[in-house]
């Protein structure tokens, strides 16, 4: 009897089953089916996320979405790094800004500068390979703040357990995305208080130590 497990019988398989097509990563229709999905994240939520839907949005034919990504979850992956690197990027300037402190609390407000929380939740909660990469992405962009904030407060000659940078960048982080979250069901009541109050805080700050 033959054996269908056998290496001989696995390769001969295998060579003959077609290589699927990918089209190339740098192609416009590409792109365009990534924004039209980040669209339809942050307008519609994760429920929305069909190849249709994000064919239509694109303005291009369906059968598109699986020339350029092999299943949804790829180009959701793609949506999330395309935001991930987005956010990187402003981090950075507001590192590079006359108050970094500031800036950084300003990208904090900012939730539209990349895909809502709530909608990474949801999405990870469904599936298990965009839970890892929004888990990754959030950890490290988490450290990143973390030493930025620790270096900002110790320019300042302040104390690193009176001022724990790991607490900040957590309060500030959960502060944030509440109130993006709220933004949603237009709940407002205390937040214009707390923005002055982080405000404050920042500002009765000492200024850096020059080198």
């Amino acid at each position: 009897m033959r054996n269908f497990h056998s290496p001989q019988v696995n390769s001969r398989m295998s060579k003959s089953k077609p290589q699927r097509r990918i089209g190339k990563e740098s192609a416009e229709n590409r792109t365009a089916l990534i924004d039209a999905t980040e669209r339809l994240l942050r307008d519609e939520g994760y429920i929305a996320i069909t190849a249709r839907n994000v064919a239509e949005a694109a303005g291009l034919k369906t059968p598109l979405v699986y020339y350029y990504f092999e299943t949804m979850d790829d180009l959701i992956l793609e949506v999330i790094r395309k935001s991930s690197a987005r956010r990187l990027k402003l981090f950075v300037e507001a590192l590079g800004a006359e108050d970094p402190l500031k800036a950084l609390w300003e990208l904090h407000r900012d939730h539209t500068a990349g895909i809502s929380a709530t909608e990474l939740i949801a999405l990870a909660n469904h599936r298990e390979s965009i839970r890892a990469e929004a888990v990754a992405s959030a950890r490290n962009f988490r450290t990143l703040q973390i030493e930025a904030v620790e270096q900002q407060l110790k320019s300042r000659g302040l104390d690193a357990e009176t001022y724990p940078a790991a607490g900040i960048v957590t309060i500030v982080a959960a502060l944030a995305r509440a109130m993006a979250q709220d933004a949603v069901l237009d709940v407002n009541e205390g937040y214009d208080e707390a923005m002055r109050l982080v405000e404050s805080a920042i500002a009765s700050l000492p200024p850096a130590i020059p080198d």
